[in-house]
């Protein structure tokens, strides 16, 4: 019969095999950024001691896959030197990582520039957590924002968000369409600031941005749509 400490000693190698094996697993990256920057150049993302990769962060489409290590946190900045042996980073801003094989970060920037402060959020980005016909709504503004998209009803405070799956309220063929609306808390009013009705694609996911107009402060939105492998 085994004794309890040899049962203690096996449990805690299997432990350090499972961890080792989740550190040297791989992720496929994405990133989104919003609003756009006057600043658009690449950043970089740390994924090891002293080692970084540099990263495209576009407004208008998701960011090709990065395939890299399986690490505990993404962080973004720029690194000040070449050699590893005087190597420093400044980091811009970084987001515990999540347990997918595929993930998104969303780079939301509080300026105008990537030096400035930015959010990073992780979200799950494998077909499983986020699949087509939803709606990701992202509010990035600094007001409660509400939405109705057919029965569903949602509400954000600044910062958060919400994955929705609309269900069509008509038919046009084999189309199916919904109507939207959107509110945003004023003082203790809802206002509405837009309306519209979307038709919805099963093989789309769709990511809606709620901002602040840089020039006149009014609240805007901003869909962009990722269709599916052989859609």
């Amino acid at each position: 019969m085994i004794s309890i400490n040899r049962f203690l000693k096996l449990l805690c190698a299997l432990c350090l095999c499972i961890c080792a094996q989740a550190q040297t697993g791989k992720v496929d990256l994405h990133f989104l950024s919003f609003p756009k920057a006057t600043d658009p150049e690449p950043l970089e993302l740390l994924i090891g001691e002293n080692e970084t990769i540099e990263v495209q962060l576009p407004t208008n489409h998701i960011s090709q896959a990065y395939s890299v290590p399986a690490l505990p946190n993404w962080t973004l900045g720029k690194s000040s030197a070449p050699d590893a042996r005087a190597f420093s980073f400044n980091s811009y801003g970084n987001t515990p990582s999540i347990r997918s094989p595929k993930q998104l970060v969303l780079v939301t920037r509080s300026g105008s520039k990537n030096s400035n402060d930015i959010q990073l959020t992780t979200l799950d980005f494998s077909t499983d957590a986020f699949g087509g016909g939803q709606y990701l709504f992202i509010n990035a503004t600094e007001v409660d924002i509400a939405g109705i998209i057919g029965e569903q009803k949602f509400a954000l405070k600044p910062g958060k968000s919400t994955l929705v799956t609309p269900e069509a309220t008509k038919t046009r063929g084999d189309l199916g369409y919904s109507y939207a609306r959107f509110f945003f808390r004023n003082k203790d009013k809802a206002k509405g600031f837009f309306s519209a009705t979307w038709r919805l694609n099963e093989k789309a996911q769709s990511m809606v941005f709620f901002y602040h107009d840089p020039g006149t402060e009014q609240i805007r939105l901003h869909i962009i749509r990722s269709f599916l492998s052989g859609a």
